[in-house]
C-alpha cells in the first residue's frame, strides 16, 4: 500500500476518535465525562508519537475539530428529534 495512503487513514482514523471521544464530551452532563476528554488527549498523544510532521499535527487538530462540529451537529439533531416527535408528525 502507498505510504501516503497508509498516512492519510491513520490520519483519518486517529481525528475521527478524538472528535468522537470530544462529541462524547460535550453531550454528557455527568463527572463521567472527564473520562472521554482524558481519552481525546490520549488519543492525541498517541498520534503524536507515531507522526512528528508539524504539517500532519495540525491537520490532525483541524480535522479532529471538524469531525467534533459535525458529530456534535448530528448528535443534536437526533436528541432533538427524539424529545420533539411533532417535528416529524408536522402536528
Amino acid at each position: 500500500m502507498n505510504e501516503r495512503l497508509k498516512t492519510a487513514f491513520w490520519l483519518l482514523f486517529y481525528s475521527s476518535a478524538a472528535g468522537l471521544m470530544l462529541t462524547v464530551f460535550s453531550l454528557i452532563e455527568d463527572l463521567f465525562r472527564y473520562l472521554f476528554a482524558l481519552l481525546a488527549l490520549y488519543i492525541g498523544i498517541l498520534f503524536f508519537r507515531k507522526f512528528e510532521k508539524l504539517s500532519l499535527r495540525i491537520t490532525f487538530f483541524v480535522l479532529a475539530i471538524i469531525i467534533y462540529l459535525l458529530f456534535a451537529v448530528i448528535a443534536s439533531a437526533f436528541i432533538f428529534l427524539r424529545d420533539n416527535p411533532d417535528v416529524l408528525t408536522g402536528a
